[in-house]
């Protein structure tokens, strides 16, 4: 009978551990995906200015915005490039950080597994 409790104690820390993984991983997806709408939105203003360029599809993925953004300069003026920039780049920085943090975490060993458990797969 004496190790019926410390089976029940290490089952609901692997449980809770599980659980608090799985709700962080599924946080930072939440914070990339906010963050590359936030991305296609700035470059949708941005390219207002601009008629003959065409629109940015939704959903639209990191790797089309980054060629959305650098078609975008290449057709601005210099002074329109600075401020394409300015606006663009830190939204840019942010989207890629969040990225990183999502697929490093991914990459992590404990957390991995439990990834692997719910079916998360890498940005």
């Amino acid at each position: 009978m004496g190790y019926i409790p410390i089976f029940l104690y290490l089952g609901s820390f692997v449980f809770l551990f599980v659980m608090v993984v799985n709700n962080s991983i599924k946080s930072k997806k939440k914070q990339y995906r906010q963050s590359l709408a936030e991305l296609a939105e700035v470059l949708k203003n941005n390219s207002r200015q601009f008629p003959t360029m065409a629109p940015l599809a939704h959903p639209v993925t990191l790797e089309e915005a980054e060629r959305y953004y650098l078609a975008l300069k290449d057709l601005a003026g210099e002074e329109k490039q600075q401020l394409i920039s300015q606006r663009v780049r830190p939204v840019l920085g942010r989207t890629r950080q969040r990225q990183h943090w999502y697929n490093n975490m991914l990459k992590t060993k404990p957390y991995s597994m439990v990834a692997g458990l719910f079916g998360h797969s890498p940005l």
